[in-house]
């Protein structure tokens, strides 16, 4: 790859974020490479180091966004790693698509109170402002993780197993029981 071609790809990371490329496409120097599960394209995303400030991370497009609902959108992607990552023992990247209708269950134990329809629309705001951050990628009805999680240090990644160990189970009901009139 040529100092041109490096260059743009540096260009795009920095304007859009992580980007996809086909599998057979070099890679630009200082850049992590993901492969997809199905060995098809990779994700790009810069290599940068743990100790870069905040400016950094925002010139990459890697900074923590202020969210609109910032507690629900972190409960949905709670509920993400909760069901595309089966083993938290194993890296979360590239994990394994869930059914939407899972993750929701997951949400349903972790917003307790909330009734189906402000579930869906936390839910769908959610997902779109976790995708765009590429924290997450859907297609239709289904969710996997996104190749941002790849970027976690070990000490993140450690705090991370231990979280989602206290996320619910999507096919458990942890939901109180009513006790039925006789």
């Amino acid at each position: 790859m040529n100092e041109r071609d490096t260059a743009v790809w540096w260009a795009k990371v920095r304007s859009g974020g992580p980007q996809r490329a086909s599998a057979g496409s070099p890679s630009p120097a200082g850049m992590r490479r993901l492969i997809e599960a199905d060995a098809q394209s990779v994700w790009l995303l810069p290599n940068i180091p743990s100790s870069a400030g905040p400016q950094v991370l925002a010139e990459y497009r890697q900074q923590a966004v202020t969210l609109q609902d910032a507690a629900g959108t972190l409960r949905v992607l709670a509920s993400c790693l909760r069901c595309c990552w089966p083993d938290p023992g194993t890296d979360p990247w590239p994990g394994q698509p869930a059914d939407l209708a899972r993750v929701d269950r997951v949400l349903e134990q972790l917003t307790p109170g909330r009734d189906q329809r402000s579930r869906q629309r936390l839910l769908t705001a959610a997902l779109r402002r976790l995708e765009a951050a590429r924290w997450v990628l859907q297609t239709a009805g289904r969710v996997r993780l996104g190749p941002r999680v790849a970027t976690w240090g070990p000490l993140e990644l450690s705090t991370v197993r231990e979280l989602w160990r206290m996320i619910p189970d999507p096919d458990s009901d942890m939901r109180p029981q009513r006790q039925e009139a006789r």
